[in-house]
């Protein structure tokens, strides 16, 4: 089963511009699918084929699968993931213009948590304004959800109380400043899931 915390269409929509196509790409966990969903459209012809990868360190990219583009502009595509490794997993597009020249999309990251590791999902990584975790397991939340993001010297920046009902929290994050913060979920004095994401 897929642990994950990954990123939101709307939040994580990247332009690019290609040979001769400017496409965006999304990434995000899709809880019906239970698998990663990258999202692209293509804006204008020109691109013959759009190539999903995916890396573990943002440098060594395996390519994961290969869709022939259309000629039409504003096609829309999509492609499911149902295998990412534990932990960070990269994803980019690249596309392969009619002339054959190549261009890559800007790399999203998307968080995966280790087995046994809780049914949390956090998105979008990298963060802009809003952090977005979401519960997916199927057991019912035991207690009140706790969740603390600390900076690099320990210290926490934001916490936030949310009843067991809700299965999606919002967290405010555009009074952080870039950096490396580490997130914790904490249910009945348990750490239930801690993670660490990029803004």
């Amino acid at each position: 089963m897929l642990k994950t915390f990954c990123s939101l269409f709307l939040s994580t929509l990247i332009y690019l511009n290609t040979a001769k196509a400017l496409t965006g790409i999304a990434v995000f966990y899709d809880p019906g699918k239970n698998a990663v969903s990258i999202k692209w459209q293509q804006k204008t012809a020109g691109a013959k084929k759009f190539i999903i990868q995916r890396s573990d360190n943002n440098s060594r990219w395996l390519d994961i699968a290969a869709i022939e583009a259309s000629d039409l502009s504003g096609k829309q595509y999509q492609y499911f993931d149902k295998d990412p490794a534990p932990g960070q997993n990269y994803y980019r597009l690249k596309t392969i213009s009619n002339n054959d020249e190549t261009e890559y999309s800007l790399s999203v990251m998307l968080i995966t948590g280790e087995k046994n590791s809780g049914d949390w999902v956090m998105y979008p990584v990298p963060v802009t304004t809003m952090l977005t975790l979401q519960y997916r397991g199927s057991k019912r939340i035991s207690g009140v959800v706790n969740v603390s993001i600390q900076n690099v010297t320990g210290y926490t920046v934001t916490k936030v109380r949310s009843a067991s009902l809700n299965t999606v929290i919002r967290i405010p994050v555009d009074n952080l400043g870039k950096g490396i913060y580490d997130i914790r979920i904490v249910i009945e004095n348990e750490v239930v899931w801690n993670q660490r994401f990029v803004k």
